[in-house]
Formats: structure tokens, sequence, C-alpha cells
């Protein structure tokens, strides 16, 4: 076989195979959880983003889910460079403090579960 037809072979083969999978983001970083008056905060990054869970230390139990923010995903982008993953929790007084990757804070009230956006928006929009 001469050169040519082996280079035309080789681009047929190439092209006729499977594109490789694309390289999807990491998995982020646990969380820590913060425990306070019996109750385990948590950061499930297997849930939805944005999400954080009380659970009772003694008996286990989910108190509450609570979404903290949402993300709001553009279909027509790739998702993964859209998603926004916690990335601190720590508890102060009567509430917690969550921030994400794009630098947005906010307060969860542990009375009332109200959220207040400290720095950045309760919708999380896509990065362009």
């Amino acid at each position: 076989m001469n050169s040519l037809s082996s280079s035309v072979l080789l681009a047929v083969v190439l092209a006729a195979a499977p594109l490789p999978l694309l390289a999807k983001r990491a998995v982020p970083k646990p969380i820590p959880p913060v425990l306070r008056n019996g109750v385990i905060y948590s950061v499930p990054h297997d849930l939805m983003m944005g999400v954080v869970v009380a659970t009772d230390l003694t008996t286990g139990t989910v108190l509450w889910r609570r979404q903290v923010y949402t993300v709001r995903i553009d279909p027509s982008l790739e998702e993964d460079p859209q998603d926004c993953y916690i990335t601190d929790l720590q508890a102060t007084d009567d509430r917690l403090r969550v921030a994400n990757e794009r630098g947005f804070v906010y307060n969860v009230d542990l009375e009332t579960l109200q959220v207040q956006a400290v720095r950045g928006a309760l919708v999380v929009q896509t990065a362009h």
C-alpha cells in the first residue's frame, strides 16, 4: 500500500471513529459540615446546586433542605461551565453564611429559613 492510500485509509478510519467524550468539569470539593446546637448543616453536591441540608445529629433525621440560590442553565450552551456550586458554609449566631463559586454570598436565617443575598443575586445567570 502506498503512502497516499495509507493516509486516506487512516483518515477514513479516524472520521468513522466515535468522537472522544469531552472532559467534564471536576467534581466540586466537598464542603465540611457545620455543627451547631445538635444540628449538622451540610452541602450535598449530589442534589441540586445551591442546596443546604439540616440534619439532627442524634437521630440522623433530615430536618429541612433549603435551596439558597438557583442556577439558571441556558440549554443552548454547554452545561458544565454554567454550574455554580457552594464553596463555603459557616454558622454565625442565628444564621448560615453560604458562598458560591461566583463569589456570591448569602445568609440563611435559621429560624425562618429565609435567604438574603448579601452579595450577588438569588438567581445565578449564565456567565458569558
